[in-house]
C-alpha cells in the first residue's frame, strides 16, 4: 500500500501543469491528490500514519527533494519535471559523455538529489533530464540524461567557462562514483570531447585516440590552427586531486535525514502528534532543549513549553490536555532537583501511567554531581543518565520513549 500511495504522489507531480514535477507538502501529507478509491486505505487514522511514512520513504530514498517556495513546502522529483530545459550550453560546452545500464530514472533522480544535498554544488536549475549547479565561487556544472534505449542511458557533463579544472574534475568523479553504484557493474562507458577553445571546432574521437597513441598530447585545429590540448582527467590538473568523495556522501547522507526528520516533526506537530512531554525544572531549560533538538533529529517529537504554549492561552488546561494523550513521559532531574511545578506534573502523569501504561523515564542531567533523591515513584524506574557516556544515553532515551532500539544511521558508502 505505500507502493500505490507513493505512486499515486509522483503522479500528482507529474501532472503538475508548471511542468515543475512537484507536489505540496501539504497535500501529499493529508493524502490531497488523485487516487483510485478502491486503493486506499479507509481507516483515517491509518491513512495519516502511512501518509507520513510514505513522505519520509520517498525523502530517505532520495527520489524527492524537499524545497521551500514563498507560498509553502513542496515535494520535488526530479526525474517527473516535464519543463523543457533551453539549449545551454552550446554543443561545443559538453565536456563528457558516459553512457550506462540500469534504472535510468532512479539513477537520475537520486544523482540530482545527492547533488543539491553535497554541500560543494549548490543546485541552480532542474529540468526535464537536465540539472545544473553552482560551486563554491559560482562556476556552473550540469548535465543532461538521455535515454538512448530501455535501461541505457548517457549523462553529458557541461560547464562554463567559470569552472575551474578541478572543479569539473570534482564533479565528474561525483558522477562517475555514483554510477558504479546504481548502475550495472561493466556498463560505464566514458569518453571526452575535445574541442578547439577559438573556433569551437570538435576534434572527433578517432584522430583524438590516434594522436594520443603516437604520444602527441595536442594538435592543430584544422579550421583555425589554434592549439588544441587533448589533455584528459587528472592531466588537466597537473598534480594529484584529493577526492571529495566522502565528503559529498557525509554531506548528502546527514542532509537528507535531515529533511526526512524535519517532515515527520512538521507532520506530527500538524497532527499535534507529540512523542514525549519533556517535564523538567526551568532552572535546566537549556540543556533540555538540546536534548529536545537532538529528539527531534531522530524522528521523535518533543512538547516542550516554550515551543507550544501559545502566548495568552492558560497553560493549565493545554497542560491537561497534552497529558491526557501524550505517549511517553521524561523526567529530567538536574542539580536544582525536581522544580515545584514538576511535582504537580508527575502526579497526573503517575495516574496516566497507571491507567495507560505509559513510560515514566527519570533522566539524569549531567549537572547532577551527586545522585539526586527522587520521589519514590520514580526511583523504581529504569534511569537514563546523561553523566555516563557508556550505554549512549540518548539512544537509551529513544529506546525508553518509542519501545525500539534504533542504533545511529551511519553514512552510505
Amino acid at each position: 500500500m505505500l507502493d500505490a500511495y507513493a505512486s499515486a504522489m509522483v503522479n500528482a507531480a507529474r501532472m503538475e501543469p508548471d511542468g515543475m514535477g512537484c507536489i505540496a507538502e501539504d497535500d501529499a501529507r493529508l493524502g490531497c491528490f488523485q487516487m483510485p478509491e478502491d486503493e486506499r486505505i479507509k481507516d483515517k487514522e491509518q491513512e495519516r500514519l502511512l501518509l507520513i511514512a510514505t513522505v519520509e520513504d520517498l525523502l530517505r530514498h532520495e527520489i524527492a527533494l524537499r524545497e521551500q517556495s514563498e507560498e509553502a513546502m513542496y515535494l520535488v522529483f526530479p526525474s517527473q519535471l516535464t519543463r523543457e530545459n533551453p539549449d545551454l550550453p552550446d554543443p561545443s560546452g559538453k565536456a563528457v559523455i558516459i553512457t550506462f545500464e540500469g534504472p535510468v530514472l532512479t539513477v537520475y533522480a537520486t544523482l540530482a538529489v545527492r547533488l543539491s544535498h553535497s554541500g560543494v554544488f549548490r543546485k541552480k536549475e532542474l529540468w526535464k533530464n537536465a540539472a545544473t549547479y553552482t560551486d563554491l565561487v559560482g562556476g556552473l556544472c550540469g548535465f543532461y540524461a538521455r535515454e538512448i534505449e530501455e535501461g541505457r542511458a548517457e549523462f553529458a557533463l557541461f560547464f562554463d567557462a567559470m569552472a575551474s579544472e578541478q572543479t569539473r574534475y570534482q564533479f565528474e568523479e561525483y558522477i562517475l562514483t555514483h554510477l558504479r553504484r546504481r548502475a550495472l557493474p561493466g556498463s560505464i562507458q566514458r569518453r571526452r570531447i575535445f574541442t578547439c577553445l577559438k573556433c569551437n571546432t570538435p576534434v572527433s574521437d578517432v584522430v583524438a585516440i590516434r594522436r594520443r597513441e603516437r604520444g602527441y598530447d595536442w594538435l592543430e585545429c584544422p579550421v583555425c590552427d589554434s592549439h588544441v590540448l587533448l589533455l584528459d582527467g587528472k592531466e588537466r590538473l597537473g598534480v594529484t586531486p584529493q577526492s571529495i568523495v566522502q565528503q559529498i556522501d557525509r554531506a548528502a547522507d546527514v542532509q537528507r535525514d535531515r529533511e526526512a526528520a524535519n517532515f515527520v516533526s512538521a507532520s506530527k506537530i500538524a497532527t499535534r502528534d507529540y512523542d514525549v512531554f519533556l517535564c523538567h525544572n526551568s532552572k535546566d531549560k537549556p540543556v533540555v532543549k538540546e536534548i529536545a533538538n537532538q529528539l527531534k533529529q531522530r524522528d521523535i517529537l518533543p512538547w516542550l513549553d516554550e515551543w507550544e504554549l501559545r502566548p495568552g492561552i492558560p497553560w493549565q488546561s493545554e497542560l491537561e490536555r497534552q497529558i491526557e494523550n501524550i505517549k511517553a513521559v521524561a523526567v529530567f532531574v538536574g542539580q536544582d532537583g525536581i522544580g515545584p511545578w514538576q511535582n504537580m506534573e508527575l502526579e497526573s502523569f503517575l495516574l496516566e501511567f497507571v491507567k495507560r501504561k505509559c513510560p515514566v523515564i527519570p533522566v539524569i542531567l549531567l549537572s547532577c554531581e551527586n545522585p539526586p533523591k527522587l520521589p519514590i515513584f520514580l526511583s523504581r524506574m529504569t534511569w537514563v543518565d546523561f553523566r555516563k557516556r557508556d550505554p549512549d544515553p540518548l539512544e537509551r532515551l529513544v529506546w525508553g520513549i518509542t519501545g525500539e532500539r534504533r542504533p545511529r544511521r551511519e553514512p552510505e558508502t
